[in-house]
């Protein structure tokens, strides 16, 4: 039987909770995300490959949000100095491990899409490639 792909989602949002004190990490943005403020939501999007091993490469979306400008950009920063650790630590969650990180965009200030950006509202996003892989 081949081995089931990890939950790279669960693993990044962990990870990531783990390192950010202050933060809320959702997988989706909450209805509430303004009292939620300062907040990160990381995602898996399309692209990222599988094999038969269960490595799973996928695409992280990290999006960064806080009520100033520059805490948004450095909440996005630290993110990802996070979840890079994560990674060259080989973190590991119930089923798999995280084990190797490479930036693919950002990160980099947004003013488009919802929730819209505004005088209270900043976001920043970035892209990166995760490898997971089963336990």
């Amino acid at each position: 039987m081949r081995p089931v792909l990890p939950d790279v989602d669960a693993l990044v949002v962990e990870a990531l909770r783990d390192g950010l004190s202050g933060a809320t990490v959702r997988v989706a943005w909450p209805a509430d995300w303004a009292d939620r403020l300062p907040l990160v939501v990381a995602r898996r999007v399309p692209g990222g490959s599988a094999n038969p091993l269960g490595i799973d490469v996928a695409l992280i979306d990290v999006q960064a949000a806080a009520t100033d400008r520059r805490e948004a950009s450095r909440l996005a920063r630290v993110a990802r100095v996070v979840l890079a650790d994560a990674c060259l630590k080989q973190r590991q969650g119930t089923d798999g491990y995280l084990n190797r990180f490479e930036d693919v965009t950002g990160p980099a200030e947004i003013r488009t899409g919802e929730p819209t950006a505004g005088p209270d509202l900043f976001r920043v996003q970035a892209t990166y490639r995760v490898t997971a892989r089963p336990i």
